[in-house]
């Protein structure tokens, strides 16, 4: 059957065989290449919503029917963003495949036509109806991760979404979360005095917002209002008491962390400076969560969903689907249903097959190609039980994302529960006994996964550079390591220095004290001010040694503690220098400029992608991006890998440490590393 559009029409229904309709004469087959095969929402307010279907393909229009400006307006906003966001495989975010206006036989005015692909699933605040409770802090956790995720993607590219409700929420059955209704969303730049529009939904909306002004942290208001849904069952509008001028809400909840109650209230203050400055902060605080949920042992009760459940796609809040519940209530259409996955998922885009280290291969290297195939669902034989982790401070640099990383995992094995540990953590007995340095760092994980004090650890150091290789247990081959992505270190200077390069040996000369001015390497007569975190603090700083200087080499250079204090110390110094992980130095940083490295003055290569941002730019959210072809093809000389340190003296940890490896070499897990900033495997 092909329907026809045109509002109009008396007679909707025609054979799908047939290019005009047979009641109206309107064309059937939209822009040349689209047939309308069924109505799923006429609940948009301003449009419907249908199903179409593209030689076979089946995908989401939507029908703007009013010729209202604002309406148009919104409509058009909602193709341009979705536009700027479709082909970057942002997960979470619905794709856009085409715009055009239609005009139905003998009408004056076109209709508005938006095609995106097509959700399945349903939308959070008909999941929370049909399930007859509220969620648990885990799933909670584990959909805070998601939606922070989301809001990190489209705030780094300078839009606001200003309509974040449970109702504009997605759950797909693969336990994705999709985020809909980009109609009322707000690019920061167009958001200048005279020009405010305000759409809000009461209840959700911060109060900034009603006022007709929007920042970054009016989304998380209304992130934390959703989560009071979420973790009640009630509307928070309903929760309000306006004698008190106060949102009751945390005694509706059931089992859930003053921790975490606290963090949804941060969301949710009055004043928006009071809440968090960005997602990294709140990525920094669900990941101090996420170790405390572990231990309370929740119970994960994962629901269920229909095979076919009805489509959603971006603004219609009202469309559902059938959701078969773990009882024996029967729905009236009858369909298959497959377990969900409550947890974080992330969406699986099509990058090509990892491949195995293109360097020197350590007899303590596992290089293995990524055959773990597509998603962590791949994974087979995962352990069950409670793994401690930890290390690398290079890793520690995507705690933002390790968060999202767990909480994937645990969202498709809830029983492999892995637990992020560090020095503050209070069953590490090898840093009470002095066994192992409290500083974090590579090093310092591979002694506590020795002193058996992790499961396994992470690690940017190879096992034969680390401060341990000649330890009597590591030469008995008790660890073996297994790379899951590329890295490499950035050297940068002051943003005012004018210089094309350095050459490795150059490099080498500046922290071994044998070139003092920059006027040596083709700079300006300025004195050098080389700066490094202390000698076998962690892997970035024994990957710098093992590629830039020599054993016999004696270091000269300013201590400073981390790489915060070394970057601020170079934006400083017009003569300053440091060097750190790609992520820290090139994304992460703003006031200080990396530079081309190669092993002759002739061949300096570039890690970082031209042109430059300026300081400014950088700051307003323009930042510089890694060059990844040059890391994998190792033509950037301080190049290197990641690793994941496995025991393989006791099975169970073993198998723990394999397991985390191999979920990281499917394709979803290199999307999440390649997120954190890291380079993945592939060709």
């Amino acid at each position: 059957m092909s329907l026809c559009i045109n509002p109009q029409c008396s007679q909707s229904e025609n054979s799908d065989r047939m290019l005009f309709c047979q009641s109206c004469g309107s064309e059937l087959l939209l822009a040349g290449k689209y047939r309308v095969a069924k109505l799923m929402s006429n609940k948009g307010g301003f449009g419907d919503t249908y199903e179409v279907t593209e030689r076979g393909v089946l995908k989401v229009l939507k029908v703007l029917k009013s010729n209202d400006p604002k309406a148009i307006e919104l409509f058009d906003r909602e193709y341009r963003v979705l536009e700027s966001l479709t082909g970057e495989g942002i997960p979470g975010v619905p794709l856009v495949e085409d715009f055009f206006l239609y005009t139905p036989n003998g009408s004056p005015q076109p209709l508005h036509c938006l095609v995106m692909e097509r959700i399945f699933g349903m939308d959070l605040e008909e999941y929370i109806k049909f399930m007859k409770r509220p969620i648990d802090q885990k799933t909670a956790i584990g959909w805070l991760s998601q939606l922070t995720q989301i809001l990190q993607e489209i705030h780094y590219r300078g839009i606001f979404h200003r309509d974040i409700k449970p109702s504009n929420i997605i759950l797909q059955p693969d336990g994705q979360l999709v985020l809909i209704d980009f109609g009322a969303v707000k690019e920061a730049a167009a958001n200048i005095p005279g020009q405010r529009t305000r759409i809000y939904t009461p209840g959700y909306a911060a109060p900034e917002q009603e006022r007709g002004e929007v920042v970054e942290q009016s989304d998380f208001y209304a992130l934390g209002r959703t989560f009071v849904y979420l973790l009640t069952s009630k509307e928070p509008i309903d929760l309000y008491d306006a004698y008190r001028n106060a949102l009751l809400w945390r005694d509706k909840t059931i089992s859930v962390s003053s921790d975490c109650l606290d963090l949804i209230d941060r969301l949710m203050q009055e004043n928006p400076q009071q809440r968090p400055v960005d997602t990294a902060t709140i990525f920094r605080e669900i990941a101090a969560l996420s170790p405390l949920v572990t231990r309370q042992n929740i119970t994960y009760s994962p629901s269920l969903l229909p095979v076919d459940p009805t489509v959603r796609s971006a603004p219609q809040p009202n469309v559902v689907s059938s959701l078969a519940p773990q009882s024996a209530q029967k729905l009236p259409q009858a369909s298959k249903l497959v377990p969900a996955l409550v947890g974080l998922t992330i969406l699986l885009l099509s990058i090509p097959a990892a491949m195995y280290f293109l360097g020197q291969k350590s007899p303590l290297t596992t290089t293995s190609n990524n055959n773990g195939g597509e998603s962590f669902s791949n994974i087979k034989d995962v352990p069950q039980g409670v793994f401690k982790f930890g290390g690398s401070t290079t890793w520690a640099t995507t705690r933002q994302l390790q968060s999202s990383i767990d909480a994937s995992i645990r969202g498709v094995f809830p029983k492999y529960e892995i637990v992020y540990a560090d020095a503050n953590s209070p069953d590490l007995k090898s840093t009470k006994n002095g066994k192992c340095d409290r500083k974090p760092g590579s090093n310092t994980g591979i002694c506590w996964l020795l002193e058996g004090d992790l499961d396994f650890s992470q690690s940017s150091v190879a096992l034969d550079k680390s401060k341990y290789k000649d330890d009597d247990r590591v030469k008995a081959n008790l660890l073996k390591q297994e790379a899951v992505a590329y890295d490499a270190l950035s050297v940068v200077v002051n943003p005012q220095l004018k210089l094309a390069g350095l050459t490795v040996a150059q490099l080498r000369d500046i922290y071994t004290g044998t070139v003092t001015n920059w006027s040596q390497v083709g700079g300006p007569n300025l004195p050098i001010v080389a700066f490094s975190r202390g000698e076998n603090t962690g892997g970035t700083v024994s990957s710098f040694k093992d590629l830039v200087l020599k054993k016999e080499d004696v270091w000269k250079f300013q201590a400073v503690s981390n790489t915060t204090e070394g970057l601020k110390q170079v934006g400083r110094n017009p003569g300053g220098i440091y060097y750190g992980a790609a992520k820290e130095v090139i994304v992460d940083s703003c006031n200080t400029k990396p530079i081309a490295i190669g092993t002759t003055a002739a061949n300096l290569v570039k890690p970082y992608q031209e042109p430059l941002k300026s300081v400014v730019d950088c700051n307003n959210g323009q930042r510089n991006q890694i060059e990844s072809e040059v890391i994998k093809n190792r033509s950037y000389p301080l190049t290197r890998q990641i690793y994941v340190i496995i025991r393989t003296d006791d099975p169970t940890r073993q198998k723990a440490g394999e397991t985390y490896a191999n979920l990281l070499k499917t394709k979803q897990g290199q999307i999440l590393l390649e997120k954190a900033g890291f380079v993945s495997l592939d060709r």
